[in-house]
């Protein structure tokens, strides 16, 4: 099969770039790595891995695929050259026709999320394989609109990204179909929607079993100049329980936001109510409820929903000053009852000023307190500032964030120090450090503390091309992205990659 759709992209290829009819665009990622995982050994192993994208595009037809290729120094058993997308489209002014790799989604995730995080590369500790950090789905997807109505129809199945394309072929590595359709009508800013999804697993695939079927309702529109709404609401049509029926014993979830302003004040409310509603491996993600920090050490301590049992809400607040300063308030809380006995909860404050004291000089500071009692923190706190301002041609900025994190035993605090200087869209170079005193980073118990130095330079030779060169140590841990978190190893080496668009 790989082999098939390696030919045809070979014809899409030679067939975009000999006639003017349709267009062919493209980019590549290529990622060269020199180390390895901090203490483990060797010190210094190589690998290659590589990514392809290709779009061709002709009247109302489009093709799309992607072409990836891993090369480690150490195991030809995890080698790979292989076409991991490809996608049919046809798109005309009522109907949208997709078959193969799709991103699709219902609603605002609740019963179904793909998603792919662009530029990222997963590897995990286990398999130490590298490929594209995406979840897609493989099938069809049909989209009907007419005046003020709206048809979606979706049938395929879902990857599971944490296994790799060596260890699996793509049939066990999507081990959930689901079939749906997703029906809305506009009038005006107000929009309402009904969703069906019926979702089978491998467990569902014996004689005689029935695939899980969910029922979803939402609403989405503006209901007075300054204010927006969306709510859904999903079920469960297998839990035994009737439509209206909440209880313990249910299946569901539910969302609620609400965002307005008044003048230079602007705020959004939500709130959610997930129960019993983890699909399959991980085919939903509904709204998180919870910030999204750019700042380093926040964004490595985001809390993960627990769609089992959570409920909770957060609040955003800002006030835009006529200096131009923001000041930004937000405060999350999430609830989970595990038992009767273990009911954690999780609470975040978080407070930033942005202002600007003197011209080309822009400065950001934040606090935040979190109570985060999954990770075994029930105190932690962070602070820090960005320092951004305009040289004649040239811009810098230093960067230093600090966190304390209370465990039973002594605090452990973390360090951030970052300087770079850049010139805009030709190159960047920044110094980076990073300590830890946290007692599970140490290498020795011994130690005070772990140091994390690395340098980092970009260079923009053209619009077209962009290198970047990552050498010394990096800390590894969680990361969040558009709402999608996930581990990111440890590295220690020299790390190059190249971006190119054609």
């Amino acid at each position: 099969m790989n082999r098939f759709l390696l030919i045809l992209l070979l014809i899409i290829t030679t067939v975009g770039t000999g006639h003017a009819q349709g267009t062919l665009r493209g980019s590549n990622l290529m990622e060269y790595q020199l180390g390895n995982i901090p203490e483990l050994t060797p010190r210094y192993q190589s690998s290659l891995f590589d990514q392809l994208d290709l779009s061709y595009r002709y009247k109302s037809f489009g093709l799309d695929a992607r072409v990836e290729q891993y090369y480690p120094s150490f195991g030809d058993d995890i080698s790979y050259t292989r076409v991991s997308q490809f996608k049919f489209q046809y798109r005309a002014e009522m109907i949208d026709i997709q078959v193969g790799n799709l991103y699709e989604s219902f609603g605002r995730g609740l019963l179904l999320r793909t998603y792919e995080i662009p530029g990222s590369i997963w590897e995990t500790r286990g398999y130490r394989v590298r490929y594209g950090f995406y979840r897609d789905l493989l099938g069809a997807a049909v989209k009907f609109n007419y005046k003020n109505v709206e048809l979606k129809l979706i049938r395929g199945e879902v990857l599971d990204v944490t296994l790799p394309p060596t260890v699996s072929d793509d049939t066990n590595r999507r081990p959930d179909l689901v079939e749906g359709a997703e029906a809305s009508y506009r009038l005006g800013s107000q929009k309402v929607g009904l969703i069906y999804m019926r979702h089978h697993t491998e467990s569902q695939s014996i004689v005689g079993s029935d695939p899980a079927q969910l029922l979803s309702a939402y609403y989405d529109g503006v209901l007075f100049e300054n204010f927006s709404l969306y709510g859904e609401l999903a079920k469960s049509l297998n839990d035994n329980t009737d439509l209206t029926d909440f209880s313990d014993q249910a299946a569901y979830a539910g969302y609620v936001g609400l965002s307005f302003y008044f003048g230079n004040l602007g705020a959004s409310l939500e709130y959610k109510n997930y129960h019993n509603f983890s699909l399959g491996a991980g085919i939903n993600d509904p709204p998180t409820l919870v910030k999204e920090h750019s700042y380093r050490l926040l964004n490595r301590s985001t809390h993960i929903p627990v769609l089992t049992d959570e409920s909770g809400y957060q609040v955003e607040l800002y006030y835009s000053f006529e200096d131009g300063s923001i000041l930004t308030f937000n405060t999350s809380r999430a609830s989970n009852e595990i038992s009767e006995t273990i009911q954690p909860v999780f609470k975040e404050y978080f407070l930033e000023y942005q202002f600007y004291p003197i011209e080309k000089l822009s400065i950001k500071a934040f606090a935040d307190y979190a109570e985060d009692p999954f990770r075994g923190e029930p105190h932690r706190y962070a602070g820090g500032s960005y320092i951004d301002w305009d040289h004649p041609k040239l811009t810098s900025s230093i960067e230093f964030e600090y966190q304390q994190i209370e465990r039973d035993a002594d605090p452990a605090h973390n360090y951030y120090i970052a300087y770079t200087l850049a010139k805009p869209s030709k190159f960047s170079a920044s110094a980076v450090l990073e300590l830890t005193t946290d007692p599970f980073l140490l290498v020795e118990p011994s130690d005070d503390f772990n140091a994390y130095p690395a340098f980092i330079g970009t260079y923009r030779p053209n619009t077209k091309n962009t290198i970047t060169l990552f050498a010394g140590k990096r800390r590894g841990g969680p990361a969040c992205n558009s709402g999608v978190c996930y581990d990111v190893l440890s590295f220690e080496g020299v790390e190059l990659r190249l971006n190119t668009r054609f």
